[in-house]
This record gives structure tokens, C-alpha cells and sequence, in this order.
């Protein structure tokens, strides 16, 4: 279980490595009464090791307070109570400045992706294997595109974390860097299901998701005939991932049906576009 002690990380089992590693690209203790809110960002990044060294490198101006490995190991960089770099230009409900309210977490990850004949690539050469690639299109733009997927073990540290947060400094909203920055910003992107996130942590559900129906309203079985499907929170190509795509050959049941979309339980329960299931 992740605890909060002296503003720090602390994880009570044991089960997760957390390190402190400071950063001397900080400006000082919050205000009282925060931070309130808690930024996502992608590290578009090469390793969890690369992405931590150079948020505590003065040359790059910016920091975090932690960064988040793919195996779920975090590093952080900053006690919760001071104020890092990782906002920027920002503005949120009429707020600007969002490093003076806001906790930021970086995970480590590539975010969008080039398609060549090899495959996928990182932008920094890094080839990534299909099945785990995201193909989504992010809400300010117009087509879909390539996305690095979140590994689980990230999806699972990333909430209790962040509840961990919420328990100490009673956090009042989560954000992506999108959110706060969206001329400029993509991150954390949409193969990350912050929608979900926000509604498990800051509501206990999510209530974008219909309640659960009795087996007698199961509509039908299918099974899923893409390489990668993506599930969603909504019946939209707009919506963001509730977890990594559904593999050729999962099989689902169809607890509901709106204008081409159907909403699945298979090992999750998320929004699917019906071309890509075959009914059994």
C-alpha cells in the first residue's frame, strides 16, 4: 500500500521500489492549503532512468515530482509540499501558472508514434511492437494515430498514487498536460485512460460507465477479430483508453449497444466499435 509520510512515498508492503533522487530545479514550498490538483504527463523519454536524470539536470528547466518506470518503480524528485517545473505556461479554470497548485507525475513513455514499413517507431528510433501500440486519435486532433501504450503495472501504481495524494493533500481534480496546455501539449495522450482514473479516484466509480446489468441482459457473446482493439470510456473515437487494446481472439460479452459502439466485459469493461467484434 503507497502511504504519504513527510511528504514523501512510502510504500508499506514493500512491493514497490521508490528511490529519492532530488532535483535542485525546484521554486519553493506550495501556499497553504495546497497543491489541490494533480498534472499527468508522458516523459516522451527513452527509460524511466533517462527521464529522471534530466529532470534533476539545472539545464533542463523543468521537473517533476515523481517519474513512473514501466515496471511500476517510481523516483522521486521533490517532497510533495514544494513546487516543481513540469506545468509551464498553463491555465485551468481560471488559474494560470499551474506549478503553483499542482503536483506533476511523469510516466515514463514515448507518446505519439511515426508508422515506417518496419513498424512503429519512437521519435527516438525505438521500434515498439504492435501489441503495444495504441491506435487513437487525441482529442485536439483530427486523425488517429500511433500512441505508446501504458504498461498495467504503471495503470495500477499511477491510481494509488494518486489516492495516496488525494488521502493527504485532498486533491480536488486530476489533469493531463492537455488539459492545462492544450496549444501546445499532448500528453499524457490518449492510450491513457485519465478519464477512468479521475472517476475511480475523485468519485470511487466511474460515471461514465453504465451500471453493471444482470446476466439476464447480457445481449450477446462476440469475439474480438482486430490485431488491437481499442476499449474506451465512451462510445467515441474522441474518448480515452480504460486500458491497453483487446488482442485478436479475446472474447467478450455485450451488455449494450449504441449507434455502432458496444459496451464489452471481458477481463475490463469498456466502449468497442462493433467492426471489429464477430458474434458467437
Amino acid at each position: 500500500m503507497i502511504t504519504i509520510e513527510q511528504h514523501k512515498l512510502v510504500d508499506t508492503d514493500g512491493k514497490i521500489k521508490i528511490s529519492f533522487q532530488e532535483t535542485p530545479n525546484v521554486s519553493g514550498p506550495f501556499n497553504a492549503g495546497l497543491p489541490d490538483t494533480i498534472i499527468i504527463h508522458y516523459t516522451a523519454g527513452s527509460s524511466l532512468t533517462s527521464s529522471a536524470k534530466w529532470l534533476q539536470n539545472p539545464a533542463a528547466n523543468a521537473s517533476a515530482h515523481l517519474v513512473l518506470g514501466k515496471t511500476g518503480e517510481i523516483i522521486q524528485l521533490a517532497p510533495f509540499n514544494v513546487r516543481t517545473w513540469h506545468a509551464g505556461r498553463s491555465t485551468w479554470k481560471g488559474r494560470s501558472g499551474l506549478n503553483q497548485y499542482s503536483i506533476g507525475i511523469e510516466i515514463d513513455n514515448a507518446g505519439p508514434l511515426t508508422q515506417t514499413p518496419e513498424g512503429y517507431l519512437t521519435h527516438f528510433g525505438k521500434k515498439v511492437e504492435n501489441k503495444d501500440v495504441v491506435l487513437a486519435k487525441h482529442k485536439f486532433d483530427s486523425s488517429e494515430r500511433g500512441w505508446e501504450a501504458y504498461t498495467p503495472q504503471q495503470l495500477q501504481v499511477v491510481e494509488e498514487i494518486c489516492q495516496a495524494l488525494k488521502a493527504a493533500y485532498g486533491i480536488k481534480e486530476i489533469l493531463g498536460h492537455d488539459d492545462i496546455a492544450p496549444s501546445r501539449k499532448r500528453d499524457p495522450g490518449p492510450a491513457f485512460p485519465l478519464e477512468s482514473l479521475q472517476g475511480r479516484v475523485m468519485f470511487g466509480r466511474n460515471e461514465d460507465l453504465p451500471d453493471e446489468p444482470d446476466d439476464e441482459a447480457l445481449i450477446d457473446a462476440a469475439v474480438v477479430f482486430a490485431d488491437n482493439l481499442n476499449i474506451r470510456s465512451n462510445p467515441s473515437t474522441n474518448a480515452s483508453m480504460v486500458s491497453n487494446p483487446l488482442s485478436k481472439g479475446t472474447k467478450v460479452r455485450i451488455l449494450k449497444s449504441q449507434g455502432g459502439w458496444s459496451y464489452v466485459k471481458a477481463d475490463i469493461e469498456g466502449w468497442v466499435s462493433n467492426q471489429w467484434l464477430r458474434n458467437v
